[in-house]
C-alpha cells in the first residue's frame, strides 16, 4: 500500500470513528427528546433543563411561533415555559417514587 493510500484510509478510519463516537449518540438523543415533546400531555410530570420538577397544566399552540406550556411548580406557582425547557418526561412510576421521597424527607 502506498502512503497516499494508507493515509486516506486512516482519514476513513477517523471520521467514521467520529460519526459512531459522536454524531449516532446525539442524533438518537435529540430523535428521542423530539418524540418526547410532541407526545407530551396536559397532566404529565416532566424536569425541566433546570433540574425543576412539575406538572404540565396547558399547552398552547399558536398559529406562529412555539409551542407553550403552562407549568405548575406546586403550591399555586404557574410559569409559562417553552417546550425546549424540557428536558425529560417522568414515567408515572417514576413520578410516585419521587413524590414519595419528597414526603419522606419533609418540609
Amino acid at each position: 500500500m502506498q502512503t497516499a493510500e494508507l493515509s486516506f484510509v486512516v482519514i476513513l478510519g477517523v471520521m467514521a470513528a467520529f460519526y459512531f463516537i459522536f454524531i449516532r449518540p446525539a442524533r438518537k438523543e435529540q430523535t428521542r427528546l423530539e418524540e418526547t415533546i410532541r407526545d407530551l400531555q396536559v397532566g404529565d410530570e416532566v424536569i425541566t433543563t433546570a433540574g425543576f420538577f412539575a406538572r404540565i397544566t396547558e399547552i398552547r399552540t399558536p398559529e406562529q411561533g412555539d409551542v407553550e406550556l403552562i407549568l405548575d411548580f406546586g403550591g399555586g406557582l404557574e410559569i409559562r415555559a417553552l417546550t425546549t425547557s424540557i428536558l425529560r418526561r417522568i414515567a408515572s412510576d417514576e413520578a410516585t417514587t419521587e413524590h414519595a421521597k419528597e414526603k419522606a424527607q419533609g418540609p
